[in-house]
């Protein structure tokens, strides 16, 4: 998977935002993993296993350490952002 430029936020709610990645299938555990690290930085959903697609989803305050967080882990999670942002029916209405 080629690597991409970092992703743009999507604003789901006054103090939501979420970016949405693609990310090999066998690494978004690791993902996930990551990011259990980096407590209250961002959660990571997985929104269509088939196709590989998750959200991390931060706040308006965490938006530039989870970034910094995305790019830190880059070497080791090849993820890249969606082409399209994907219907998120959790989360939308």
């Amino acid at each position: 998977m080629e690597l991409c430029a970092t992703p743009e936020p999507v604003e789901l709610d006054l103090g939501l935002l979420a970016f949405y990645l693609e990310v090999p299938r066998h690494q978004i555990v690791l993902l996930q993993a990551y990011f259990e690290l980096y407590d209250g930085v961002g959660t990571v959903r997985t929104l269509e296993g088939d196709r590989s697609i998750v959200s991390v989803l931060t706040t308006p305050s965490q938006q530039a350490d989870c970034v910094s967080v995305l790019n830190a882990i880059r070497e080791h999670v090849q993820w890249q952002p969606c082409r399209e942002v994907p219907e998120d029916k959790q989360l939308r209405p």
